[in-house]
């Protein structure tokens, strides 16, 4: 693969760009590079260590997405369109905030809509769509204090 060579580079000139060769300080293409005797390769290092306790508990897992999908009856929330189950991702409570990756605090969104719900201008009425929705599913068992993650 081009892109894992240590010496690859993408440089720009007069808001040109250009492929560059680092190792033979010079202009390529992508077949000088495909075909380089030079090449070298990135070593990937495994990041050591556990996650923190609450980075896991505010993962969504496939078990959850699926469910939520379900639930949502494969739909965004907001405008209806049809969505594959990896789209079953947004947080009411944001996982910044400490919202736990559980079914009553995760909604199916699309493109568009999660991200005016994240942090459009029209933010506060799709999250208030989105309380209201998630109220509807759950009753009166759906409460705010029970999708924040607490260390103690």
């Amino acid at each position: 693969m081009i892109m894992n060579c240590i010496n690859f580079r993408i440089k720009t000139k007069k808001y040109k760009k250009y492929l560059f060769c680092n190792y033979q300080k010079k202009k390529i293409t992508f077949d000088d590079c495909k075909h380089c005797e030079y090449k070298q390769y990135k070593e990937i290092k495994k990041i050591k260590g556990k996650k923190h306790k609450q980075t896991k508990k505010t993962e969504i897992s496939k078990a959850v997405k699926m469910a939520v999908w379900n639930r949502d009856k494969h739909k965004c929330i907001f405008c209806g369109k049809l969505l594959p189950w990896n789209y079953a991702n947004a947080h009411y409570i944001p996982r910044s905030a400490g919202g736990l990756g559980i079914e009553e605090n995760i909604f199916t969104a699309c493109e568009n809509c999660h991200r005016e719900q994240d942090n459009g201008l029209n933010s506060k009425l799709y999250t208030d769509k989105a309380k209201n929705y998630l109220m509807t599913c759950y009753g009166s068992n759906w409460d705010i204090k029970n999708l924040i993650y607490k260390k103690y």
